[in-house]
């Protein structure tokens, strides 16, 4: 920031919607949404709570203070969030969080979800604490990977509120009611980005296991009652969906040790994509995708569930066998019935404009992933990916064309560094933990960093590098995680690439592959690739990486990484 001023506005709606406030246009106040939104093309925030603000001593509504502020890497001042003036809000570094939350950190969601979350913040005092938190903590993720490092004072801001907001919730626990269980629910998805934002991935599992007890308790995935004031329940279940995804991607024990593991056997209640209405946007289209995948993950973790019971002889488990493949087929039925409709709307660009190109390019990656997994058999043998070679190579094409690197700059990358870094951990493994090696040294020039909870790519590149074994196409994929920058939720692209390295460099030691030698699948025998990959966070910057080779009866080999 290179400068700020305070001054007193009269807003031009002082009772219109959220979006024309934020814009500070006359709104003409219909409802439910009014027309100067819709005939824009935007979305109506809707209308705040008449209730929302009515504290003893507050001004009125149009008394709001806005700061006018430069921040580094934006092009234009932003226009400050109003807020009316309050005993709560009177410091200029809330007015920075909050300005930066509805300016950046909403967008994190997706453009709607943002805006529900919006009116939460808008409307409910804790949500408006947390949202100052982590509006405060992204802007610093922001800078910080500019070098610009945060002061000890923006970072005790931050953490004051963050515990302010914990001491709130902790205060209305015992409120047993919607209002409360809505509140708990939006705080749960926001600490989580809260901690996937400062790399506490233990902490941020349980802020998420702690949403998705709530929503088994209240039946949400069942039956869609309404407790949300803000958000539909589509909407909670689809944020949710998306941490579980990502508990189930990384770490499933989280949530299959947990008291939820029962929930996972019997939540298979969801409607099949309907080829008579199918999706018209993109947003429509990323939406029922995340819920397919959601399917799909749980699934899997069913399916691993039978497995360890069948060894132990659990029956009670054994008997949901047939329910459970019979389910398996209905979720690869529905997924083939949605690349088909994507197909289809894709091949027709009058449909989607450029404002969606980013969407769309994550969606066309994703298409071709779960192409491959569902093409794949059960349980898949580490041989069965070798015929996706060219599938492999379409999404690192995707990728690169979304981050706009050059066909040139891959085929440099194509193939594995030249002799590995003298820090990196030898392929043996050790006693003590080992600290996680830079991936490769940074390109001279790189994205902007960013965060998001909605689909991303990391995933699909860590399976590409860990999965793949053509060594132009997995060493791409190493380059690009390095080089994209984002941090999905729990998903960090810089360290699934050094974790990613990792297995590389086993599966390349056991095979006498030397480094920077070209390579094929059939150069990778079955006995040296690594079979099983179950990464577990602990509560410090640490993780277990759990990996062993087909055929090798002496169990697993665990390490132990820092970071």
């Amino acid at each position: 920031m290179t400068g700020s001023s305070r001054r007193v506005s009269k807003g031009r709606s002082r009772t219109g919607c959220v979006t024309c406030k934020i814009r500070r246009v006359k709104c003409d106040e219909q409802k439910p949404a009014c027309l100067k939104c819709v005939s824009t093309g935007r979305t109506c925030g809707g209308y705040p709570d008449p209730q929302g603000h009515s504290r003893s001593g507050s001004p009125a509504p149009g008394d709001t203070l806005r700061i006018i502020q430069h921040i580094p890497g934006i092009l234009q001042p932003t226009r400050m969030w109003q807020v009316p003036q309050s005993p709560e809000l009177v410091h200029e570094a809330e007015y920075r969080a909050l300005e930066f939350f509805q300016l950046h950190t909403k967008n994190c969601f997706g453009s709607q979800i943002g805006t529900f979350l919006l009116q939460a913040v808008f409307n409910e005092p804790i949500i408006r604490t947390v949202a100052i938190a982590i509006g405060s903590l992204h802007r610093t993720f922001v800078f910080d990977q500019q070098g610009l490092t945060a002061t000890r004072e923006t970072t005790q801001f931050t953490l004051l509120n963050y515990n302010k907001a914990i001491r709130q919730l902790v205060a209305v626990n015992t409120q047993n009611s919607p209002q409360t269980n809505d509140t708990f629910l939006i705080a749960c998805i926001l600490f989580f980005c809260f901690e996937c934002l400062q790399s506490n991935y233990k902490s941020a599992f349980r802020h998420a296991i702690s949403g998705l007890k709530i929503i088994k308790q209240q039946h949400l995935l069942s039956d869609g009652a309404t407790l949300s004031r803000y958000m539909p329940p589509e909407t909670i279940t689809l944020l949710f969906g998306i941490l579980e995804n990502q508990i189930l991607e990384i770490d499933g024990d989280e949530i299959v040790e947990s008291e939820l593991r029962p929930a996972i056997l019997s939540s298979f209640q969801y409607d099949a994509i309907d080829r008579s209405r199918p999706p018209s946007k993109v947003q429509e289209f990323l939406a029922s995708f995340q819920v397919l995948y959601n399917r799909f993950t749980r699934f899997e973790a069913v399916c691993e569930i039978l497995e360890d019971s069948v060894r132990d002889h659990a029956f009670e488990f054994v008997a949901q066998a047939q329910y459970i493949q019979t389910e398996y087929f209905q979720i690869l039925s529905d997924l083939k019935v949605w690349v088909a409709i994507f197909d289809d709307w894709v091949n027709q660009p009058k449909l989607h404009n450029d404002d969606d190109t980013f969407l769309v390019s994550i969606l066309k990656v994703w298409r071709t992933t779960i192409g491959i997994l569902i093409s794949l058999e059960w349980p898949p043998s580490e041989l069965s990916w070798d015929k996706f070679t060219v599938d492999f190579a379409t999404v690192i094409s995707v990728v690169a064309e979304m981050f706009g690197v050059s066909a040139t700059t891959l085929f440099m990358r194509s193939s594995s560094p030249g002799s590995p870094s003298p820090d990196e951990p030898p392929p043996l493994p050790t006693s003590k933990p080992l600290s996680l090696p830079p991936l490769r040294p940074k390109p001279a020039k790189t994205v902007s960093s960013t965060f998001s909870l909605s689909l991303g790519v990391v995933t699909p590149l860590y399976i590409c590098a860990t999965r793949c074994r053509e060594s132009s196409t997995r060493h791409q994929a190493l380059f690009l995680l390095s080089y994209c920058q984002r941090r999905e939720g729990l998903w960090d692209s810089d360290l699934a690439g050094r974790i990613a390295n990792r297995i590389v460099r086993i599966e390349e030691t056991a095979a006498n592959i030397s480094p920077g030698t070209e390579y094929h699948p059939s150069d990778i025998l079955l006995s040296s690739r690594v079979r099983s990959l179950s990464p577990q966070f602990d509560e410090q910057k640490r993780i277990k990486v759990r990996y062993n080779r087909e055929g090798d009866k002496t169990g697993f080999t665990e390490e132990v990484f820092t970071w």
